[in-house]
């Protein structure tokens, strides 16, 4: 297990920027909790475009068999629509077959923090069976990551 998402800027090495959109936002003008699974996603697939992991023809392919298995979100302030929020993002896990996210997302404009949460995958095969991250993949996160990275 991973430890709890930190709100350390200092064990974060991306990060991306969302501005938030009207339709992301509910009845009383905050953000819909759901749109943080997008912001998470936007967060996700710009990290791994950072390090050249995103392309399917890429140094992993097949990225696109790694299946969500678990999503959290904590809520800690509202975000409103127009604001800019700063999504950072990191890999806190790799296991055998799965690996995990975490995000700390922000107010850009006053730094108070919006959200945290985490997102696992699991690494899945043409019948949807897990299999063992590629080792590129899994090095090229360890590279990244560094002392931070909890593997297993």
């Amino acid at each position: 297990m991973t430890a709890p998402v930190t709100q350390d800027l200092n064990a974060y090495g991306f990060s991306t920027e969302i501005r938030v959109r009207l339709s992301e936002t509910d009845a009383v003008g905050i953000v819909f909790f759901g749109s943080f699974a997008a912001y998470f996603d936007v967060g996700r697939m710009d990290y791994l475009a950072h390090l050249g992991l995103h392309r399917l023809d890429g140094p992993v392919r097949d990225l696109a068999p790694g299946a969500v298995v678990a999503h959290q979100v904590d809520f800690h302030s509202p975000a409103r629509y127009n604001d800019t929020l700063i999504v950072r993002v990191r890999v806190a896990h790799l296991g055998r077959s799965s690996y995990t996210f975490h995000f700390f997302v922000s107010d850009k404009r006053t730094r108070r923090p919006v959200a945290t949460g985490r997102i696992t995958l699991v690494w899945l095969d043409e019948d949807f069976q897990p299999v063992p991250l590629p080792d590129p993949f899994r090095e090229a996160i360890r590279k990244f990551e560094g002392d931070l990275l909890d593997e297993n």
